[in-house]
């Protein structure tokens, strides 16, 4: 997994630029750790790929939580430092068999 370089860059960028405009859910992340992990990699290498990216948004401003119930309201985001984001999401990417059920961990969102 390359967490440097253009194309990892790139994935970040415009995912950080997607926060800006609207609440992003883990499935664009995911697709991204895909790219960056490569062809073939294996569930345990994506995870971490998704792991640096989410790592490198948070950086950025990007905020990690809960979606609202309530209609407009976006995000609430967790009231966790970065590490305990990290480490939560990493705890809950392993109680799921199907990555396109890592939609219900969390999402990100930049106010």
């Amino acid at each position: 997994m390359q967490t440097t370089g253009d194309e990892y860059q790139k994935e970040v960028d415009y995912l950080v630029r997607y926060a800006e405009m609207s609440p992003v859910y883990f499935t664009p992340v995911w697709d991204a750790a895909e790219t960056i992990a490569g062809e073939g990699s294996s569930e345990a290498a994506t995870q971490d790929a998704a792991l640096a990216i989410i790592a490198d948004m948070l950086e950025r401003g990007v905020k990690v939580g809960d979606m609202s119930p309530r209609d407009g309201e976006g995000v609430i985001p967790w009231p966790l430092s970065r590490e305990e984001s990290l480490r939560r999401i990493r705890e809950e990417m392993k109680r799921y068999d199907d990555p396109l059920e890592y939609v219900n961990i969390c999402w990100f969102s930049i106010d």
